[in-house]
């Protein structure tokens, strides 16, 4: 008989060696669920989608769960359609890699019957451009804006007027009063707002908003003289951020709302003067609804000043500006001739 020792030996060392080459399975994890609606109503849809990761690209499956309502699914995307029956639904995304390892998470949404939506969109004042993650706050219910800004607070009834506020990191905050007509006939009302990222140190935001008429207003900055040049900032001369005058128009807004932004980098001596311009033909400048908010460095101390109804003219006299102190000389005066330095 021949001695096998030697070969089993043998084995079972190459057996050990190849499992402790073996690499170990990472496990798959779930990055993100995301729904495009925290309520909805009986009968209409959600869009969720859910993102995850494996490290050695194992084939991810994904199971999608709700306790009622019924689902369109195609892998990581699925489309949930709500019960008739009102209330909160936990609605989840379990994912695993076929090889042991899972992982979940959910999002709950709110089914209603009746009722009506406050919606709209969150923009940045500088960039004119949608804002996420701006937690908004309307009669103490609270959502944070999503992709491209947007947001929608569900509220049973409509009441003649909300307190909206809204908050985010390195934003001045947000308040405004939102009153809705006592003979408004639709379940949505639509409300957009801007947000001020913080001005930098020395910085002064003075940022414009308005409806929808006229469609065009336009905000001009008179400077002091500046190494005995005095600027003139509009649409027309944009200003510049690194030489004198050491203003700029950030953004210029011509279809309603705004907001139109201007950004003093540096305050010289002397007075800055502030007013606006009716520059589109339709509507009345004293009916526009503009409000001009003005915001310093670094804890967005300033002033908010809302358009006088009453006067006559295509010019709107705002205020002034002391560049030796910051004070402000709040004139709000709507006048016939554009104003001059």
């Amino acid at each position: 008989m021949k001695n096998i020792l030697p070969i089993i030996l043998s084995s079972c060392i190459l057996s050990i060696f190849l499992s402790s080459c073996e690499t170990p399975n990472n496990p798959v994890q779930l990055l993100s669920l995301d729904s495009d609606k925290n309520f909805v109503w009986s009968g209409e849809t959600v869009k969720l989608v859910c993102n995850a990761k494996d490290l050695d690209t194992d084939k991810i499956s994904y199971l999608w769960k709700a306790p009622a309502g019924q689902f369109s699914i195609d892998n990581d995307t699925a489309i949930w359609i709500a019960p008739d029956s009102v209330g909160y639904y936990h609605i989840s995304c379990i994912v695993t890699d076929g090889n042991g390892t899972s992982d979940g998470d959910y999002v709950k949404v709110l089914v209603v019957k009746g009722g009506a939506i406050i919606e709209g969109v969150v923009k940045n004042a500088v960039t004119g451009i949608g804002q996420d993650g701006m937690e908004v706050t309307l009669n103490g219910l609270k959502v944070v804006s999503g992709s491209e800004g947007s947001y929608a607070l569900y509220v049973p009834d409509f009441l003649n007027s909300y307190t909206l506020s809204a908050v985010g990191d390195e934003f001045c905050p947000f308040s405004a009063v939102i009153n809705i007509p006592s003979d408004y006939s639709s379940d949505k009302f639509i409300y957009n707002f801007s947000m001020s990222p913080i001005p930098a140190e020395g910085e002064v935001r003075i940022m414009l908003t308005w409806g929808s008429n006229p469609s065009d207003l336009d905000s001009h900055l008179l400077t002091p003289e500046i190494d005995s040049v005095s600027y003139h900032i509009s649409y027309s001369n944009r200003g510049n951020s690194e030489s004198a005058p050491f203003v700029v128009l950030d953004l210029d807004d011509v279809d309603g709302f705004g907001p139109e932004t201007i950004t003093i980098k540096k305050l010289e001596a002397g007075i800055y003067k502030y007013y606006i311009h009716q520059y589109s033909n339709d509507g009345i400048l004293k009916e526009s609804k503009a409000r001009v908010q003005i915001f310093d460095s670094p804890n967005c101390n300033g002033e908010a000043i809302d358009i006088i109804e009453e006067g006559e003219g295509r010019y709107w006299n705002v205020f002034e500006i002391n560049g030796e102190n910051g004070d402000i000389l709040e004139i709000n005066q709507i006048v016939e001739i554009e104003p001059v330095y």
